[in-house]
């Protein structure tokens, strides 16, 4: 069991990443956590029950609102040390206040708390259709400070739910004196391990896009996608609360935190037009595609942005321009260098992934939208 010094919440543990990276930690054998327990945010008595039946001890389900309720969260957060956030990242309050409840456990001789957060790379995406395009920039977590101040800048003169959120957790952390790290995510693909949400979000909306129009989409040529496994990034979780852990300084001046807190994932890059294209082949070699009323050879048609916003992102025009038409590339260097992390789940899972994918669909096991991962329903 966990003693009262590593007292540890995890938001998410129901969902497609969280549920994978609550699996992997329960999972290891590594002396600093094969002990410990963990306690979880959860909707439902059923949810709860299950949880219980699969993981025992190891877990205490905790029934909650959501991130609604910014004061009752900031309350549940003053109880931990340490805070795996990976839920939602798109409900500023609901993250802020996780970093106001562990500002209460602030104090000269107590460890410092820590939070770690999920992000991801839309919140580094220019807008190449409605205001100016830089397809050849590349981000580099190395300098953690230059990404901070670009999202911070970018977010006061145009915010966005997502990269607000980002900002003012990492802000926030650093005022209050709480060790704050976000992972901005990539495209995050391959099958979840947790008990409930399996499916992640990017390629299966594309797969569904293209067999239900026999034809894919862009908006530009030169739209790009860094992505990581799922169980990869798992690991980087697993590896973090390891270092917090197991350092006598508990990564405080060893991983970047606040204003420098941001690492990427980012283990292989495509362009979306070679990701639809993948979805493409996948379709047409099972013989899904082509059908009657579809294009007879592979096509991937120009498709004007308010189409693709009403059809896959809820009619949010912002969020279907950085994710379908932005540029944004990341390099992950800190995760391999400050962690040792080695992603083994390399471009031979990726192509995979397209046929797992079309599986998965034909199989009726796809049905989470980008709506509900924003919080809106479909």
């Amino acid at each position: 069991m966990s003693s009262p010094a590593n007292k540890i919440l995890v938001t998410g543990g129901t969902g497609y990443v969280g549920g994978t990276v609550l699996d992997h930690l329960l999972k290891s054998t590594e002396a600093s956590i094969r002990g410990l327990s963990f306690d979880l945010l959860v909707r439902g008595t059923e949810v709860a029950e299950k949880l219980k039946e699969s993981y025992g001890n190891r877990v205490n389900p905790i029934q909650w609102a959501g991130l609604s309720d910014p004061d009752a969260i900031a309350n549940i957060a003053a109880n931990y040390d340490i805070i795996v956030n990976v839920g939602s990242g798109f409900v500023p309050a609901g993250a802020k206040a996780f970093v106001d409840g562990l500002a209460r456990r602030v104090k000269p001789a107590a460890p410092k708390p820590w939070l770690l957060h999920i992000g991801g790379c839309t919140n580094l995406a220019d807008r190449p259709l409605t205001q100016e395009s830089f397809p050849d920039r590349e981000w580099d977590d190395a300098d953690g400070g230059a990404v901070y101040e670009f999202l911070r800048r970018e977010d006061e003169r145009e915010p966005y739910p997502q990269r607000t959120t980002e900002v003012g957790i990492l802000t926030a952390a650093e005022e209050a004196g709480v060790q704050a790290l976000s992972l901005n995510t990539p495209c995050i693909f391959g099958e979840g391990t947790g008990l409930f949400n399996k499916q992640g979000i990017i390629i299966p909306v594309l797969m569904r896009y293209v067999v239900g129009h026999g034809h894919g989409f862009k908006l530009t040529e030169t739209s790009n996608f860094d992505w990581v496994h799922v169980e990869d990034l798992a690991d980087v979780y697993v590896l973090l609360l390891r270092t917090i852990l197991e350092r006598e300084d508990r990564g405080v001046g060893y991983l970047p935190s606040g204003k420098t807190g941001i690492i990427f994932p980012a283990v292989g890059r495509a362009l979306q037009t070679e990701i639809m294209q993948r979805c493409l082949d996948a379709a047409f070699d099972a013989g899904v595609l082509p059908r009657e009323d579809t294009p007879k050879v592979k096509e991937i048609r120009q498709v004007p942005l308010q189409e693709i916003a009403n059809e896959i992102t809820a009619g949010l025009i912002d969020m279907a321009e950085r994710g379908w038409a932005g540029n944004k590339a990341q390099k992950g260097t800190q995760a391999r260098k400050l962690l040792e992390w080695n992603p083994t789940r390399l471009e031979a899972a990726w192509k995979q992934d397209f046929v797992d994918e079309l599986n998965a669909l034909k199989d009726g096991r796809r049905g989470i939208t980008m709506e509900s991962c924003v919080g809106k329903k479909p």
